[in-house]
């Protein structure tokens, strides 16, 4: 009878022992878990921090070589235009001093010898050149004027968009550190492995609007395309008429 008290003690303690190594063993897998789950939410967190960073980065990169590429464009076609020009008025001035010197030697042929004439002339072409080589001179110095005002806007906007870019991410930091601390506090209260399960699937959610909250208020909107500068020396339509006068085209 004894032996069987003592044997029923036994199987009693060993039954308690086993029933608490259980409950140990559940407790560190609990927390292993937990450790394990927080440390994925934390790396995904900062997985999608890094994500997002570089994304902007790269876009930002991309703005500004298109930035660089148009002012290089615009500087290309400021020249491309003058030397046109330039190229248009010398020919335009070999056409008019070929066509006076053929109304000239068609009158020497009628007349006395036209030496006063071609003197006079030559100075009249000598004023025209001068006069057409200051307007296309002005021209271009208007040209990059506006051109200079123009790249001074693009930089001011430029700034503009990275103070807004600079506030919406520390906006977007701050946030994601928020949700982090309180989604921790909740999970080392939870309950269950469901009740952490709800937390961890609700802070994914949270971050995914936090991004696009702060994705939308960053991006600045669509950028505004830069106009290319206009101007320039402007061309003459149609059939010009040659005048016997000397003076024609001065505005005298």
């Amino acid at each position: 009878m004894s032996d069987r008290r003592e044997n029923s003690v036994l199987f009693s303690l060993k039954e308690l022992r086993r029933i608490e190594d259980d409950r140990v063993r559940k407790e560190q897998d609990e927390t292993r878990a937990r450790a394990e789950s927080e440390r994925q939410a934390r790396e995904s967190a900062e997985r999608a921090a890094r994500a997002e960073e570089e994304r902007r980065r790269q876009e930002e990169e991309a703005r500004v070589r298109r930035i660089e590429d148009e002012k290089v464009a615009r500087e290309r076609e400021g020249q491309l235009r003058l030397q046109e020009a330039e190229r248009r008025a010398r020919v335009e001035g070999e056409m008019r001093l070929h066509e006076e010197k053929m109304r000239l030697d068609a009158q020497h042929r009628a007349k006395s010898s036209p030496v006063k004439a071609v003197l006079s002339v030559a100075g009249v072409l000598v004023v025209i050149g001068g006069g057409l080589g200051y307007k296309m001179y002005s021209q271009h110095q208007t040209e990059i004027a506006a051109q200079r005002a123009q790249l001074a806007k693009v930089e001011a906007e430029k700034a503009k968009v990275e103070a807004e870019k600079a506030r919406a991410e520390a906006e977007f930091r701050a946030q994601m550190a928020k949700l982090q601390k309180e989604t921790e506090a909740r999970l080392a209260t939870a309950q269950n492995d469901e009740e952490r399960a709800r937390i961890r699937a609700e802070m994914a959610r949270k971050q995914a609007e936090i991004r696009s909250t702060t994705t939308h208020h960053g991006s600045g909107g669509k950028e505004k395309e830069t106009p290319t500068a206009t101007g320039g020396v402007k061309k003459v339509t149609g059939k010009r008429e040659i005048s016997d006068n000397p003076l024609d085209g001065l505005g005298l």
